[in-house]
């Protein structure tokens, strides 16, 4: 994908100086036009069919300016047209490729036939009249879906602007290849534009494809999360609001991890000399969490009380990687997601078999993501260029959850909830983006764009669950859980668009309806000591990926990383009088594909994506403990 347009001085011999350009680029990432007005036209010719061969040579598109006949005379790809000169349209009748130069919105959209357009000049340029600024230049890449091209005193210093603009790249004849050192000087401007499309290339993401990385709660937690059956702790606010009557009249609970890793691998992406890695290993501190309580209301039976309230606090998602470069240039990205949810619930006791109940909650998602890149000083390149960019949203939901607990018998307990779509409550947000561009002997060229009160979106959709526990009474207990997820889609925040492509979120979220399952099992030892183990799933709701014949990612296709986990945990239990504490490992694994660019750079091809092989581990040790009195 064409990236730089190298336009040859008027008069001297230009062969030498875009052999050295071209020669230090990306293939495909220049383009070379022929622009030598006042050379007699067989020395033109001359020119053009030795320029042919060098441009063949390295995958160069190469036009002529304003002579169709020497463009199909010399077998060029192309012919690029002045503002007052050929309508595209004709010109297209003897040449495949047509570039055009404008200098004014009405000329931009007489030039909609040509393929590409040169619009300047933006800066000041010796003989090319008054600069039309970076604003105008705006308004070029809006009036139309043509790529534009930035001309007019482009160079290391200010390429990054012209791109924030709009520009798909830059147009230059000085600062190349003009320059005592044209290869020098084409590395530097490469790795400008590089820097600044970097943040349009491989959007960051929080992980909208799946619901829930790991259970949570106490007993929940060491029977894999298989506990709609039961919920007789705080935590089954979460799975089944009905059971939290069946306890004694106060009950506590607190569960944390003790210490944990997650391990994300997608491989390494190389393009042309540089490698992109991307891979995370991750601490989790305290993560997953829950602490609530339940108090019952009545005269206590063996089952518990008749009415019920509680509380309870969890921490059910938490998302944390990054994704580093160290070649051709630095670059960190790092992103953090969490959930928080609150929530409030009564359930009542309606005959000895029959219990029902009801849960609120409110659901808050904290997202941050951090992007720093560095491009160091060289003997050839001696800019320096710095980007940061800082994402903040935070958006909540309320949640209905309504349960229904029957007791069969003394053996057999069922369980059902129905969780409803979330209610949008708030959102807010910040966003800035910074670049400094620094080169010896100019002034710093420095670029803020920011936004505040940045709406966002999480929507939660419909839920069902339905589960089973056998209990054989002072021995064993054991569950099975479904849990179905409706599919849903929404779009996750809302900035300005000059702002958006600079950072690498990816605004649309699709989820295909899901089913997950969980089962459980704890035997107990002895009156003091019990053992428990779990199993659960963690499927992904993202659409597949699909390419399109061109390497497009095609309509509908997911961004979103395709991985389903699946996972156990094993716990010991301690059993006192009015405590049960219980200390155990949730692991989970999942393999899947990731939709990943060509080109992280978009430099060379902006589109093209490709399948990757991804891995996600998580482990982490917990303890939980219950109180009851």
């Amino acid at each position: 994908m064409l990236r730089i347009y190298l336009i040859t001085p008027e008069e001297k011999d230009p062969l030498p100086a875009v052999e050295a350009a071209l020669s230090v680029l990306p293939r495909g990432a220049a383009g070379v036009q022929l622009r030598q007005p006042s050379t007699p036209a067989r020395l033109l010719l001359d020119r053009a069919r030795a320029l042919r061969a060098i441009c063949t040579k390295f995958a160069a598109p190469l036009l002529i300016n304003d002579r169709a006949d020497i463009a199909v005379a010399a077998g060029a790809d192309g012919v690029h047209l002045p503002a007052r000169g050929l309508p595209p349209g004709e010109a297209r009748k003897l040449v495949g490729l047509v570039g055009a130069s404008c200098h004014s919105a009405a000329e931009v959209a007489a030039a909609s036939e040509a393929d590409f357009l040169v619009f300047g000049p933006v800066f000041d340029t010796p003989g090319k009249g008054p600069a039309v600024g970076l604003q105008a230049l705006q308004a070029a890449a809006r009036a139309t879906s043509k790529p534009v091209f930035a001309l007019g005193g482009v160079d290391v210093t200010n390429a990054s602007r012209c791109i924030d603009a709009g520009a798909r790249g830059v147009a230059c004849i000085r600062s190349v290849l003009g320059a005592k050192d044209p290869a020098a000087a084409a590395v530097a401007l490469w790795k400008a534009l590089a820097l600044a499309l970097l943040f349009c290339a491989l959007p960051a993401r929080a992980d909208d494809s799946r619901y829930q990385d790991y259970p949570v709660g106490s007993r929940a937690l060491a029977l894999g999360g298989a506990f709609a059956a039961l919920s007789d702790d705080p935590s089954g606010l979460s799975y089944n609001p009905a059971g939290i009557c069946d306890s004694r009249r106060l009950n506590v609970s607190v569960s944390a991890s003790l210490y944990g890793i997650e391990r994300q691998s997608r491989g390494a992406i190389q393009i042309d000399r540089g490698t992109f890695s991307i891979a995370g290993l991750n601490t989790l501190n305290v993560i997953p969490g829950e602490a609530g309580l339940i108090k019952g209301v009545g005269p206590v039976d063996e089952r518990g009380t008749p009415f019920a309230y509680g509380f309870d606090v969890t921490v059910p998602a938490y998302r944390s990687y990054g994704i580093d470069a160290s070649d051709p240039f630095e670059v960190h990205t790092r992103v953090t997601d969490r959930t928080f949810d609150l929530a409030a619930g009564v359930a009542a006791r309606f005959n000895p078999h029959l219990n029902l109940g009801f849960a609120l909650h409110y659901v808050l998602r904290l997202f941050d993501t951090s992007e720093d890149a560095l491009s160091r000083p060289t003997s050839a390149n001696p800019a320096v260029g710095v980007y940061h960019a800082n994402a903040s949203f935070q958006n909540g939901n309320i949640v209905g959850l309504l349960g229904a607990k029957y007791r069969y018998s003394e053996e057999w307990l069922f369980g059902a909830s129905v969780g409803l779509p979330g209610i949008f409550v708030n959102s807010t947000g910040t966003v800035s983006v910074q670049d400094v561009v620094s080169a010896p002997g100019s002034a710093a060229q420095v670029n803020i764009d920011s936004s505040r009160d940045v709406p966002s979106r999480t929507y939660v959709p419909a839920m069902v669950r339905l589960a089973a526990a056998w209990i054989a009474p002072h021995r064993w207990t054991a569950t099975a859980q479904l849990t179905g997820h409706l599919g849903t889609s929404y779009d996750r925040f809302s900035v300005k668009p000059e702002i958006a492509q600079r950072l690498r979120l990816q605004d649309h979220i699709e989820r295909l309806p899901v089913v997950d399952f969980n089962a459980g099992g704890e035997y107990l030892l002895s009156p003091d000591y019990s053992i428990a183990l779990g199993f659960f799933t963690d499927r992904s709701g993202a659409p597949a990926f699909s390419l399109q014949p061109d390497g497009t990612l095609a309509p509908g296709s997911s961004r979103q990383p395709r991985v389903s986990l699946y996972g156990g945990t094993v716990t010991l239990g301690l059993i006192g009088l009015h405590a049960i504490s219980r200390l155990g490992m949730s692991i989970a694994y999942g393999s899947g594909e990731d939709a990943v660019p060509n080109d992280p750079t978009g430099i060379i091809d902006p589109t093209g994506f490709k399948p990757a092989p991804v891995n996600q581990f998580f482990a982490y040790f917990f303890l939980a403990s219950t109180f009851r009195y």
